[in-house]
């Protein structure tokens, strides 16, 4: 039986209502009764009857107050409006405060029972799903936060649902996260895959709420910065790998402070799982995964890779292969355009070497067939290396202008280090003398003057482009003694370090 309550200051019409109908035939039973509008309120608020019929025009409290306040005091029954008075603007305010039946007086039997069988028809409805989901409450909570990470239900529904399966996502932190398979797809006979995903969500502690969807699962943490969470997720994954081999794929999204913003934090971790190519070797992808990639991050181009083929700096093409690779992640480079510049860079390097040392063998093609089939950002820079490595290989030469030309460009690199023939001559296998010879021969001045050339280029450029102290760039060009550099600059430049700078500022 449902609770009906009358509130009204005429006992006759009280009266009246309990006689007009056959409650308990229509499943209602009658609470005590409230004899004006205070009454009633309080009356109301102690006994929470499923509904009330309540006059319009009462002293003290009017009918369209008491409604008022008690909605305002979380009352959550149907009111039947009750009134002599056929105006629109009280119907009109009460279809602010929820109400949706309204009847005038005298209240005519068939209106009565047509009004409670319709707010009837409600409340059965209610209460089969108030039973349906406290037997089914996972079911009910899943698909709520499914809803909302979805973005499926305006932002009153979403809440009239979190109020009636009393869900509370309690701290204001808020996080999505993604757990999925290596293909982004949840196949139902990958056993190996659902044994993963039932052990790593034995940890209850790690999530608050879990939503299983077609291809993925998605859980939401609580109380927590997604940095600390993406730790705890990374330690859980990595328990997974060693008793795997291989961990899950997890997305992370970045914090909330809302419920309803839970659907942005969710579109990142899904933003995130849709750069699996550039990430492809990394369990955990987040807002940290991208941050990782600020540093040591450009772009080399094709005349860069060429010299250093040239020079047989194998070490510089894996340097310069890994900054590339980094450069990629950083500006979320599509898998198509990272691959179309990798081959357009291969075939001018190759064009190029052939027209100076003759055909490459067939290896590199073999290579760069298996660039395409890439399916990951780490594999693709691997072959790209070992391409390119494999070109510098195939024309290495021990004459003496590729030796020079070798010891030119590690100058360039390392001038702030010791550099002396006689160190070159042993990398070389070269008697230092000779090797002086012809570096001057080559390069058309002595290997100190070269070597003193580039240091005092690259003092000038720190000098305008820095705010370091004279004697700190001096040591950073390789020249330990301060009182040397000076007299090389001046030597160089014609001015000391001080003046340089002063007149290039002026200038500018």
């Amino acid at each position: 039986m449902y609770k009906v309550m009358i509130i009204d200051d005429e006992a006759m019409i009280r009266w009246g209502v309990h006689d007009l109908l056959d409650w308990e035939k229509e499943g209602f039973v009658f609470c005590e009764d409230g004899k004006d509008g205070k009454d009633g309120l309080k009356k109301l608020l102690e006994y929470c009857p499923d509904l009330a019929l309540v006059d319009i025009k009462m002293p003290g409290m009017s009918g369209l107050e008491l409604i008022r306040e008690a909605k305002e005091a979380g009352y959550e029954g149907y009111f039947i409006i009750l009134t002599g008075y056929a105006e629109f603007e009280f119907a009109k305010e009460a279809i602010k405060y929820g109400v949706k039946e309204y009847l005038l007086k005298p209240i005519e039997e068939d209106e009565l029972t047509q009004c409670v069988q319709r707010i009837k028809e409600e409340l059965n409805q209610k209460e089969g799903e108030r039973v349906y989901h406290s037997v089914n409450e996972n079911i009910a909570r899943e698909e709520l936060l499914r809803l909302i990470v979805l973005q499926m239900e305006t932002r009153e529904e979403l809440e009239e649902k979190i109020k009636r399966y009393q869900v509370s996502f309690g701290e204001k932190i808020l996080c999505a996260a993604i757990l999925t398979d290596r293909d982004l797809l949840l196949h139902k006979e990958d056993g190996e895959f659902q044994e993963k995903v039932k052990i790593f969500l034995q940890d209850g502690e790690l999530y608050s709420e879990k939503i299983v969807m077609d291809n993925q699962i998605v859980l939401v943490g609580t109380g927590m910065d997604y940095r600390t969470w993406v730790d705890l997720l990374s330690r859980r994954n990595e328990w997974i790998r060693r008793r795997f081999g291989e961990g899950l794929l997890i997305a992370v999204g970045h914090n909330v402070n809302q419920w309803y913003d839970l659907c942005y934090s969710y579109e990142f971790a899904e933003f995130m799982l849709e750069q699996k190519f550039l990430f492809g070797s990394y369990d955990i992808l987040s807002i940290s995964t991208i941050e990782q990639q600020q540093e040591m991050a450009e772009c080399p181009q094709a005349e860069q890779f060429m010299l250093l083929i040239e020079v047989g700096d194998l070490d510089g093409i894996r340097e310069s292969v890994d900054k590339f690779e980094v450069y990629c992640r950083k500006n979320l480079m599509k898998e198509m355009d990272i691959k179309i510049q990798l081959m357009y860079n291969l075939m001018t390097i190759r064009n190029s070497l052939e027209k100076k040392y003759g055909s490459l063998n067939g290896h590199i093609m073999q290579l760069m067939e298996k660039m395409n089939q890439s399916e990951k950002l780490g594999t693709l820079m691997e072959l790209y290396c070992e391409v390119l490595q494999d070109m510098c290989r195939q024309i290495g030469s021990d004459d003496s202008a590729t030796v020079i030309k070798r010891m030119y460009y590690y100058m360039e690199k390392n001038y702030d280090q010791d550099l002396k023939v006689e160190g070159f001559a042993k990398m070389f296998n070269y008697n230092s003398n000779y090797l002086g010879k012809i570096f001057r021969r080559e390069m058309g001045d002595s290997f100190n003057n070269i070597l003193d050339t580039i240091r005092i280029v690259n003092a000038k450029r720190l000098l305008l482009e820095t705010d370091m102290k004279v004697y700190q760039i001096s040591e950073k060009v390789g020249y330990n003694n301060i009182d040397y550099f000076y007299l090389k600059f001046k030597k160089y430049v014609g001015i000391s370090p001080k003046e340089y700078k002063k007149e290039m500022i002026k200038n500018a």
